[in-house]
């Protein structure tokens, strides 16, 4: 629990991942493919991941500037979820067991033995607009996602909360795979559009509208 009373992380589900584990197996030429996340200078250079769901780096690629690539974007499916269709299922579930309202990234991602997601707190548009679920497709009893005051470990099919706004790493100190879902989602805030001033309409929009229509 941190000082403004929410938790780090809280258990929403447990789902059957054995189909989605098969195709992951079937499909080792998918990692790494978009490795964007793995850069030697960030907190998860250690892993290995799959990009499922994120904004269109194709503009970035072409323009070799890589500067807004994190701002503010409408997420859109990589090719590698035509090969992994067992996660929709499993994503589409997840957004009505939570009652969210948008889907923004999905990426999976793999610790081998021994490796670790260095301590970090996320920040920018994406992380801050969504909230983040992990779905545990493998692991073991030794891999933890630490937070200062307390350690989620999950079995295969957990499905977790997690705050990424508060320092965490992950340390697989097993002997086997941590492999790992993170579904992004926007939740409803509470935030509401009012109504309309008193006596507003749009009729003085339209009116000078069609005035420069007829002068045209």
């Amino acid at each position: 629990m941190n000082a403004d009373g929410r938790p780090n992380f809280l258990k929403v589900d447990a789902v059957d991942v054995t189909a989605l584990v098969a195709q992951l197996d079937a499909h080792p030429e998918l990692w790494n493919r978009n490795p964007c996340r793995l850069s030697k200078r960030g907190p998860h250079h250690e892993t290995d991941d799959i990009f499922l769901r994120y904004k269109d780096e194709r503009p970035n690629l072409a323009a070799g500037d890589w500067s807004n690539f994190s701002d503010e974007h409408i997420p859109s499916w990589y090719a590698s979820i035509d090969m992994l269709p067992a996660a929709r299922p499993i994503i589409f579930s997840l957004i009505g067991k939570v009652s969210g309202e948008m889907l923004g990234g999905v990426f999976i991602y793999r610790m081998k033995p021994g490796s670790r997601i260095y301590g970090h707190v996320d920040r920018g548009w994406h992380p801050e607009y969504f909230e983040k679920f992990n779905v545990c497709l493998r692991s073991n009893p030794q891999a933890s996602f630490i937070y200062d005051e307390d350690a989620m470990v999950q079995a295969a099919g957990d499905v977790h909360w997690f705050r990424n706004d508060v320092r965490h790493e992950v340390v697989n100190a097993g002997d086997s795979e941590h492999i790992v879902m993170t579904v992004c989602i926007r939740m409803d805030n509470g935030e509401r559009v009012p109504p309309s001033p008193e006596g507003w309409t749009m009729d003085k929009f339209i009116e000078e509208r069609d005035a420069c229509l007829q002068q045209s």
